[in-house]
Parts: structure tokens; C-alpha cells; sequence
């Protein structure tokens, strides 16, 4: 009995529901095999997008400063260093015996006069920075006025290094100048051996023991990684531009900055070998542990997008006229958008124009065949997308229409 029971609701159920498919697909204006069915769609957002270029590269010292010696004036007796200490302004480096104090004073002085003029040189460029800083715009602290541009504020960084890099300069002279005048005075009180300090900060890189010039080379205490760049990458590359640091020294990435640019390449031309360009980049963090010699990877931001509507590639579409993509708008139906594109990174597209944020897009449009501009959609049920409370708003006879249309699309 409960079999027979079993089986007759079974079949009941069946016919019935059998029968409302029947009824839905032959009823004019039904919405079934006239929709499209959606399982993939997204909301359209703002994104950042940075285009790089990969290279190796090395860490090396940033400048390397030349100590030369000038046999006519006296005769070497000894290095008072070795390669690899590490010395600063006022370092003894080498001791030398003057043979003609005479001359060798008139020539301390004039090197004296001639650094001094240089200072005075640097003071006026520093003056004219300064002043060319003070024209520029100020950030105000009042909303209603303008904010400062980017470019005044990429300018008056500009200036700020600049100036920076005078005043360092003014500083190496005045140390000369202080190692020159004890020399002079040396001489004074009758001394015959004198003693050549260091004006720069920095570790002996190399000494000159056949006293052949540069006597002695200071390599710099600061560092920056420099890499090789191909003819066709060369042409990518501007000075300014931001780039990214790692190794396996440095567990975090460290921040860098293209500073130098070479339009000549690395080696004498020659047409049966490519021509490669050097390029340097100042790691603008100063705490890290990379140390002349360690290998590093390098990316060079050749390209950078800020808070642009970004869509994946696969939502795009080309035809004749243009590329567009799909949108799931507010009336239900499916409209072919035209846009506009521009930097594309890693199957991310920069839109451009003809989609804004908090629009609904298609991801995988090319797995719709149906897929017509006008056409009425529906979409599987995203559990995470569901407004509860505009649901109970809604009678029981549209929900069960529409949930039966859901089932039936499904194929």
C-alpha cells in the first residue's frame, strides 16, 4: 500500500511539473529559452596598474672619489691605509716629503683660492634653487583653495635634491680646503713630511702601489644597484622613474628610483654584437643590508595607473567597431558597451571611458552564445549578493515565477 502510495505521488509530482514546463515554454511571452543565463559577472571598481620591467642587476658604490699625487712637489714615503678600511673626512690616507716648500706652498694655495671660488660658485646656484623654490605654489591649509599641482610638487622635490646635492658639495670643498691649510701650515713650522687626509666618506677600494694615478680610490658609503638595458628597452626607461629592489639579503622590497640613464651604450658599438645601455637606481631606503657585490632583482616601473576602472581581459570584446564589453544593467537586460582602452598588465585592463565604477560586467561573455544587446539575463544564485530585506518585499507568486524560470534556464 505505502508503495503504490509512493509511486502515484511520484507520478503526480512528475505530470505536474512536467506540465508547468510545458505551460511556461508555450505561454506567449515567456521569459524561457528568451534569456541568457550569466554565471559569471563582477562589479566594475577603481584599481591601480604598474607595468615593469624585470632585470638583474648588482649593488654597487654610488661615486668613487680620486686621490691623485703629483711627484714634481716631493717624494711618496707611505700609505697610512689599506683596501677595504673604511675612512672618513679627515683620515689620514698617505704621508709624502716636500722637496721645494716654496713651490709646494705657492701650489696649496692656489688649490686654497680655487676650491674657495668654486664654494662661492655652489652658494649662488644654492640661492638662485632657493628662490626659485619659494615661486613655486604652497599646499594651504584652506579646503576651498586649489591644491597643489603634481607637477609643482614633483618640482619642488626636484629642487629640494638639488639644493641637497649643493650643499654637499660646498661641504667636500670645505673639507679640502681644512686638509690644504694644514698642509700650508705645516710647512710654516718647517716640517718636511706631510700628511694628505681624505675629504669624502667612504672604504679604500683601491691603492696605487706602483704610485700611478689615481694614487688612491674611495668608493662611497651609499649605494645604488645598476643593471643593462637592451635597445629596444632603453627607449622605455626615463630618469625619475620608480622601481622595486629584492634579494635574498633584503626579506622586504625595497624602494628605488631611476637616476641616471646612459644614451650611450655599454661597450664600443659593433654590428655583429647587441649593444647594451647601463642604467643605475638609488635605493631610497637607507636602512637595508645590500652591500657593494650582492645580486639583486630588479623592476622598473615603466608605466603607472592610479584609481582607473579596471576590467579583466577576458570581459573584453573586439568587432569591427571597436572593443566593448558586456553590462548587466538596472532594467534586466544586456547591453553591448563601446569603451575605450589603455594599459594592459598582466591580464588587467585600464578602461579608459564607457564603464564606471559600481557597474555590473559579464566576465566570460565569449561562453555566452545567445548573448544580443537588449537581450533580458538571468543569474545563479550568489548567496553573498541576496538583499533580504528587498526579498521579503516581494509576493509569493513572483518569487516562485522567477524561481522556476531560474530552474528551467539551467541547462
Amino acid at each position: 500500500m505505502k508503495k503504490r502510495t509512493i509511486f502515484y505521488s511520484t507520478l503526480t509530482f512528475s505530470l505536474l511539473f512536467i506540465g508547468t514546463n510545458t505551460y511556461l515554454i508555450e505561454k506567449a511571452n515567456s521569459k524561457v529559452d528568451r534569456e541568457v543565463h550569466v554565471d559569471n559577472w563582477e562589479v566594475s571598481s577603481k584599481d591601480d596598474l604598474a607595468k615593469e620591467l624585470p632585470k638583474p642587476g648588482v649593488v654597487t658604490a654610488e661615486d668613487e672619489s680620486y686621490i691623485y699625487f703629483n711627484d714634481e712637489f716631493g717624494s711618496f714615503k707611505k700609505f697610512l691605509v689599506k683596501e677595504g678600511d673604511q675612512v672618513s673626512s679627515g683620515t689620514p690616507l698617505y704621508e709624502y716629503e716636500v722637496t721645494d716648500q716654496t713651490l709646494q706652498k705657492s701650489v696649496l694655495k692656489s688649490e686654497v683660492e680655487k676650491l674657495e671660488d668654486e664654494i662661492d660658485s655652489i652658494e649662488n646656484t644654492i640661492g638662485d634653487l632657493e628662490s626659485l623654490e619659494s615661486s613655486l605654489p604652497s599646499v594651504s591649509s584652506d579646503e576651498k583653495e586649489i591644491p597643489i599641482a603634481a607637477s609643482a610638487l614633483q618640482s619642488e622635490v626636484e629642487l629640494k635634491k638639488e639644493i641637497a646635492a649643493k650643499e654637499l658639495e660646498v661641504e667636500r670643498n670645505e673639507s679640502q680646503i681644512d686638509n690644504l691649510e694644514r698642509q700650508i701650515s705645516d710647512i710654516d713650522s718647517y716640517e718636511t713630511t706631510l700628511t694628505f687626509q681624505s675629504s669624502v666618506d667612504g672604504t679604500i677600494k683601491n691603492l696605487s702601489h706602483k704610485l700611478d694615478n689615481p694614487l688612491i680610490t674611495i668608493a662611497s658609503e651609499s649605494t645604488i644597484v645598476t643593471t643593462d638595458l637592451t635597445e629596444e628597452e632603453i627607449v622605455t626607461v626615463k630618469e625619475n622613474m620608480n622601481a622595486t629592489v629584492q634579494s635574498d639579503v633584503e626579506k622586504a622590497t625595497l624602494k628605488g628610483i631611476v637616476t641616471k640613464v646612459s644614451n650611450l651604450p655599454k661597450n664600443d658599438p659593433h654590428l655583429q654584437t647587441d649593444s647594451m645601455y647601463p642604467v643605475e637606481v638609488k635605493i631610497q631606503d637607507d636602512k637595508n643590508n645590500l652591500l657593494p657585490g650582492h645580486h639583486v632583482f630588479l623592476s622598473i616601473i615603466t608605466e603607472n595607473i592610479n584609481g582607473s576602472i579596471v576590467l579583466p581581459v577576458t570581459a573584453i570584446e573586439k568587432d569591427s567597431t571597436g572593443k566593448f564589453v558586456w553590462i548587466l544593467s538596472k532594467d534586466g537586460t544586456v547591453e553591448k558597451r563601446k569603451i575605450k582602452t589603455g594599459l594592459e598588465v598582466g591580464g588587467q585592463q585600464q578602461i579608459i571611458s564607457g564603464v564606471k565604477a559600481g557597474e555590473y560586467y559579464i566576465v566570460y561573455p565569449d561562453d555566452i552564445t545567445a548573448l544580443k544587446h537588449g537581450t533580458p539575463f538571468i543569474t545563479g544564485i550568489d548567496w553573498n549578493r541576496i538583499n533580504w530585506k528587498g526579498l521579503k518585499k516581494l509576493d509569493r507568486a513572483t518569487v516562485l515565477e522567477n524561481l522556476l524560470v531560474g530552474i528551467l534556464e539551467r541547462k
